[in-house]
């Protein structure tokens, strides 16, 4: 895994070995692709909720966005998340993404989502409503899913738009 643009363009990131299931990067052709698609909205605060090896965090840091904050508990991922973050403004936060408060924080122009695949669905119903007041007017969420889960509705929240990228989809959503 690489960065693919921006201040940081080129630089290598760690992930586990191939092979090893705990923790899914998303792909550097889907993380090119998020950020093409992300230009439609201002840049800001940047969120990323379980943030895995942090790939997504340090791509937007690397391409402006600020301040950048990256949450994830899962303990295999904190070498990772460190060696990738090192040397960058990301503030990574170890907690688990349902312990978080409703006003944990405000004014966030994206917020990005990468649960495991397999609770995706279940995980999006349960947090979704809280993470309403979490955006900037005009602020955008991504929800990561793998290519076959749909996302129910949840009151405040518009899906605007869905791309699948291989294994991966992107929900693009916006408050009502």
């Amino acid at each position: 895994m690489r960065v693919i643009a921006g201040s940081l363009k080129g630089r290598r990131l760690r992930s586990l070995e191939p092979g090893d299931l705990r923790i899914r990067p998303t792909a550097d052709r889907a993380r090119e692709a998020l950020f093409s698609i992300l230009q439609r909205w201002p840049q800001g605060g940047f969120l990323e909720l379980f943030g895995g090896t942090g790939a997504v965090s340090v791509e937007a840091w690397s391409r402006g966005y600020a301040p950048v904050t990256c949450v994830e508990s899962a303990p295999a991922a904190f070498p990772l998340l460190e060696a990738n973050t090192r040397g960058t403004g990301i503030s990574v936060l170890r907690k688990d993404v349902r312990g978080l408060a409703p006003d944990q924080f405000q004014g966030v122009a994206v917020l990005f989502a990468d649960p495991p695949y397999e609770a995706a669905a279940a995980l999006w119903l349960e947090i979704a409503p809280r993470l309403l007041g979490w955006l900037a007017s005009g602020g955008v969420m991504v929800w990561e899913t793998d290519a076959k889960t749909d996302l129910a509705p949840v009151p405040g929240w518009e899906e605007v738009e869905v791309r699948r990228y291989g294994a991966a989809c992107f929900h693009f959503l916006t408050p009502v």
